[in-house]
């Protein structure tokens, strides 16, 4: 696969704070997914990089936010610039206090996040190569139950799985060149874009205080937040649909089948068989989606 220096799709970044950024945080947040302490992975190991910029803050601030391709076999890193110099810094000090005292060492086969502390946490967003979808797929767990993969080029819902997270070897062992697969069956699916085949223009996404997404895109002049939560006491998540303003026409969105005692509820417009028609002024809605 080859893939443009354009997609600007980032591994767990969240919403930071002005004040003090905590670089252990930051760094979990959006890095830990390709770069390992000791080993190379997707991306160089902290220790590589501690020996390339332990002296060097400025330098490790302007790679990231405009790195290049350098190895002809790994991926090209995504810009970095969202983050913001103090945080790039706050990164950057994490990484050579971490990465002091360690050596480098032949990566392990196998996958190198199924069932450790970094997979085990809850919620999780990874930037990851998955089937059934495009390149600039994501994949979040929410919880210890509901998992699903975001399509960042198309900007929708992909699928949902309930269960384990992902098994990541064939894209780690491939350097980016295979696909992760879900760790569970699939549970729901939406074969085509709920709010209509219109050109989409991927936004970024961002993290709550709790390190729940919200991703924001633009289908033709419509600007959508869109924001995931579990739910407490079913299996399921709500679904957060926002307008930058107010839709000028109705909006039909039409839902696939759902398994057998497993629903979609809405808290606005009303159903029709598989139908939910929003009306015009419509400025947000959520869906609540239960599985048995």
């Amino acid at each position: 696969m080859k893939f443009s220096t354009a997609l600007f799709f980032l591994v767990n970044f969240g919403r930071l704070s002005a004040q003090a950024p905590d670089g252990a945080l930051l760094f979990n947040q959006n890095c830990a997914a390709c770069h390992q302490l000791d080993q190379m992975i997707v991306g160089p190991s902290l220790v590589e990089m501690r020996a390339l910029y332990q002296d060097k803050p400025a330098d490790f601030v302007k790679w990231a936010i405009a790195p290049q391709k350098k190895r002809p076999n790994a991926i090209e890193m995504p810009s970095m610039a969202h983050l913001g110099e103090p945080a790039l810094l706050a990164i950057h000090g994490y990484i050579m206090k971490a990465a002091e005292g360690a050596k480098e060492k032949k990566a392990a086969a196998g996958d190198r996040f199924a069932g450790s502390p970094t997979q085990a946490v809850r919620p999780l967003v990874m930037r990851i190569f998955m089937p059934d979808a495009g390149p600039a797929s994501i994949a979040v767990a929410l919880d210890s139950r509901v998992s699903f993969c975001w399509d960042a080029g198309p900007c929708r819902l992909r699928y949902v799985w309930t269960g384990g997270f992902v098994d990541g070897y064939a894209y780690w062992r491939g350097n980016g060149h295979g696909l992760a697969k879900p760790l569970a069956p699939v549970r729901y699916t939406e074969a085509s874009p709920l709010l209509g085949d219109v050109a989409a223009r991927f936004r970024g996404y961002n993290l709550d205080p709790k390190g729940f997404p919200t991703f924001r895109y633009q289908l033709g002049a419509l600007e959508v937040s869109e924001s995931y939560l579990p739910l407490e006491k079913e299996t399921g998540f709500t679904r957060k649909f926002t307008f930058a303003v107010p839709v000028t026409d109705a909006l039909a969105l039409t839902f696939p089948d759902v398994p057998e005692k497993a629903g979609v509820r809405s808290d606005a417009g009303s159903w029709s068989g598989k139908v939910l028609t929003l009306p015009a002024g419509t400025t947000s809605f959520t869906l609540t989606h239960v599985f048995p």
